[in-house]
């Protein structure tokens, strides 16, 4: 009995007494008042446990929402270039799917090097490994089109004539990544294939300063997240790391 709380010690005593006075008159076993001390302990272990157990359920469960943060299948980015104008204008959040392999039409999120400065840039993907991509000047000097393994592209969501250029090769690992907005669009036009891997995201959504959805123009269909899944909030990318040249 030694264990039992203060405020409970009263009442131990009064049943002590209360056992001692009835064995004297009735065929009640003077072991009464112990069991229903003993009953009275075991229920207050067993919510002991139980408020406990709640508890590390609840560690666990912030644990894990904070080990997940940031790893979610869908991510936000918020535009800060015009390099991919008129498709995505400063301001525009477009939704990124990181388990996404990149198709030929696709606008991603690409990590880019240069100078020894790492930055994050929005490119549409054009050649895939084993593709060739060039544009031929025509008689006027200018590129009429596009060409990717020899067939022009239909464009209507490029802004801007697009400068001639050599035909690329792109390697094995490499896709060839250029900007709607071509005048601008610091690209694979200079700089040549981006390393595949360096793809972090493929956008499935683009949501407008107006804050209505709408799909990605020229890209392959793609599902964007439902209701029940998980989606990153929105970051910017820096408005000094930008995809146009200095």
């Amino acid at each position: 009995m030694t264990d039992l709380p203060p405020r409970h010690a009263e009442t131990a005593e009064q049943l002590r007494a209360l056992a001692a006075t009835a064995a004297a008159t009735i065929s009640t076993r003077p072991e009464l008042a112990r069991q229903v001390l003993n009953l009275a302990r075991r229920r207050r272990r067993l919510r002991r446990t139980a408020i406990a157990t709640a508890g590390g359920l609840a560690v666990l469960t912030t644990l894990a929402a904070t080990t997940l943060l940031g790893r979610a299948d869908h991510f936000t980015v918020i535009q800060p270039s015009n390099a991919m104008s008129p498709t995505v204008t400063i301001g525009d959040r477009l939704v990124f799917d990181r388990t996404l392999s990149p198709s030929r039409g696709d606008v991603v999120l690409l990590r880019r090097s240069d100078n020894g400065r790492d930055f994050d840039a929005v490119m549409r993907v054009l050649g895939l490994p084993g593709d060739t991509v060039g544009c031929p000047a025509g008689p006027d000097g200018r590129c009429p089109a596009l060409l990717v393994n020899g067939a022009a592209l239909t464009e209507p969501y490029v802004a801007g004539p697009t400068d001639p250029f050599p035909t690329v090769d792109v390697p094995p690992g490499r896709v060839f990544v250029v900007g709607d907005n071509r005048p601008v669009s610091y690209d694979s036009r200079a700089v040549g294939p981006e390393p595949l891997d360096a793809v972090t995201g493929v956008a499935v959504r683009i949501r407008g300063n107006d804050g209505q959805d709408r799909p990605v123009p020229g890209a392959p269909h793609r599902d964007g997240p439902g209701d029940r899944d998980n989606v990153d909030p929105p970051g910017p990318i820096p408005p000094a790391q930008v995809s146009e040249p200095d």
